[in-house]
């Protein structure tokens, strides 16, 4: 069932017609060439059910306000150090019911991957047919991410691997390669011990803190870094981080995470997600700190690209892409 303070929506009163997300569209969503998507995942875009009803008039007017509510209502948990234990409780969750479960790795997808939610589409509102749109979505989005971006690395490591979702998914796909999760969470290293024991992949987990980064990390000269829905927990005090990777200097770096600059301020739909950003103090200015470093010669950004797609709340799966130079 969905949380009790979001009004359900009745898919035959809406008055829309169902639309669908195509190869196409998920191709401008992404950024690329959708002819360059895979014939998997070709063939899974057409095959699932990505139809949706765009809210409009009274629906949408419900939707935002119960959202607003919810914004100022006080009870939303804020980024930052304090929110170390509720992360550990959080992905102790998720260890306890895989391995409950005999290693099944659905049990590993984050509880803030929400079904039944309406989600954001080009700065609307949206309600999907299937109660897991966004995750559906979500798994295309990461294996193309995977196969067109991490396949070259000698090693890579996911900063704030979370439940290891991600970092089980890059594991099949490239199952010889050196992969490192690393999380302030004791329970996520924990879940990658037991998946590499169980699985016999090239994992290891390692508590990391991106407020006090760990500069014992073992980085190989061909590694890339990657971030997803991660840095968004450092708010404001992400340079410690930032200073780690300059230092480390992996070959390239890969944000996949909601970006404040990015919303418009006259748009109703980007309106709420700057105020959910704002309130819960996620990050902000990262981005454009890195811009300085590129216009002052000492990195190059390779990619940045608004994802126009999100949750209820925020849009989480924008790409920043940069690399030292």
């Amino acid at each position: 069932m969905a949380e009790e303070w979001l009004r359900p929506i009745d898919p035959t009163k809406v008055g829309s017609t169902w639309h669908k997300l195509e190869l196409a569209d998920f191709g401008s969503l992404f950024a690329t060439d959708a002819k360059a998507i895979s014939k998997p995942l070709q063939d899974k875009i057409a095959s699932g059910d990505f139809r949706y009803l765009p809210l409009a008039g009274n629906y949408r007017e419900q939707v935002l306000l119960d959202v607003l509510k919810r914004i100022d209502s006080g009870t939303l948990s804020l980024a930052g150090e304090e929110g170390k234990s509720r992360w550990e409780k959080g992905w102790g969750e998720n260890r306890d019911a895989f391995i409950q479960s005999g290693f099944d790795l659905d049990k590993l997808v984050p509880k803030y991957i929400r079904p039944r939610h309406p989600v954001r589409l080009n700065q609307q509102y949206v309600l999907p047919a299937d109660s897991e749109f966004e995750l559906r979505w979500y798994e295309i989005f990461r294996t193309w991410f995977l196969e067109n971006h991490l396949g070259s690395f000698d090693a890579v490591f996911e900063f704030g691997c979370g439940s290891g979702f991600n970092v089980a998914r890059t594991a099949q796909m490239f199952p010889g390669k050196k992969l490192v999760g690393l999380d302030w969470a004791k329970a996520s290293s924990e879940i990658l011990e037991a998946m590499a024991k169980h699985y016999g992949w090239n994992i290891s987990g390692r508590v990391f803190d991106f407020f006090n980064p760990d500069y014992g990390l073992d980085v190989p000269a061909n590694s890339a870094f990657f971030t997803i829905g991660a840095l968004e927990q450092t708010g404001e005090r992400w340079g410690a981080f930032l200073d780690f990777v300059l230092a480390k200097k992996p070959k390239y770096i890969f944000h996949i995470e909601p970006i404040y600059e990015w919303y418009e301020t006259d748009n109703l739909v980007d309106y709420a997600a700057r105020r959910f950003h704002w309130m819960r103090k996620y990050w902000r200015g990262y981005v454009g700190r890195v811009e300085e470093l590129a216009k002052a010669g000492k990195v190059e950004v390779l990619k940045r690209k608004r994802s126009y797609f999100g949750s209820l709340f925020i849009e989480g799966y924008s790409q920043f892409f940069w690399r030292p130079l």
